[in-house]
């Protein structure tokens, strides 16, 4: 999948900007507990999570995400958006809860494995 086919499937606003819209998201982090994050043995990924603290944005540099996507209608702090924007990482915020989200995401990570 492409990460702006995620962010249209998860209805999500964009808060920083991607460097490539088009590039390859084959996979995806559903936590809301860092540590689960970070023992995650995936590559290439989105993160997916309902924490709004400037460690998601740490933690996803530390495990090369490709974006975060915050989800049940949570809004990051300007410091989270300003370190964001700083180490080049996406975020989006979208209204749905993060298991509708692991739902939406589902046919396309099924579509890019077949």
């Amino acid at each position: 999948m492409l990460l702006c086919e995620v962010a249209s499937r998860l209805e999500a606003e964009e808060l920083v900007r991607p460097e490539d819209p088009e590039v390859e998201v084959p996979s995806a982090v559903a936590a809301d507990l860092l540590s689960d994050i970070l023992a995650s043995r995936k590559e290439q990924f989105i993160i997916l999570t309902g924490l709004i603290s400037p460690q998601v944005i740490r933690t996803a540099e530390v495990v090369g995400a490709l974006a975060v996507v915050l989800v049940r209608g949570k809004h990051p702090t300007q410091e989270m958006i300003g370190l964001a924007r700083a180490h080049g990482i996406p975020l989006y915020t979208t209204m749905l809860p993060l298991f509708e989200s692991c739902v939406r995401l589902a046919p396309l990570v099924q579509r890019v494995r077949a």
